[in-house]
């Protein structure tokens, strides 16, 4: 009878362990837990900034219906769809609110109700650079 010799130590290892796939999981889920925040800070980031650029094209095409027609545009709502399209809504929630024309600077101000942005009033204002506004004045 020939008796076979079974010894881990001397046959070939092949595939991962427990321990090392266990191992492999806890680091992937602490990189996900890091990641993942970080991630939804920038969509969040990115929504507010693309109703910023969404306003300011509203604002140019009130400022161009305005000088087309010689009256000053006073609702959002009155921006003909040859100007820009009807009803747009701001992707990081909130709805548009349109004011100044005629001799005064047009804005247009949204309350986001996404991430560190949420419940706070964002504002465009014709000529000026958007900054994204994160936290209102203390008194």
């Amino acid at each position: 009878m020939h008796r076979t010799d079974i010894n881990p130590a001397t046959q070939d290892q092949k595939g991962f362990t427990l321990v090392e796939l266990v191992i492999v999981m806890a680091v992937l889920v602490v990189l996900a837990a890091i990641a993942i925040p970080r991630y939804n800070g920038v969509l969040n980031e990115s929504k507010v900034k693309s109703d910023a650029v969404t306003a300011a094209g509203m604002i140019s095409a009130a400022r161009i219906q305005e000088t087309s027609s010689g009256q000053p545009v006073t609702m959002l709502g009155d921006i003909s769809p040859d100007y820009f399209e009807p009803d747009k809504m701001p992707t990081s929630g909130g709805e548009f609110v349109l004011s100044g024309g005629g001799n005064a600077t047009y804005e247009i101000t949204w309350t986001p109700n996404v991430g560190i942005y949420a419940g706070i009033a964002q504002t465009v204002s014709e000529g000026t650079v958007f900054e994204l506004t994160l936290a209102t004045a203390a008194p």
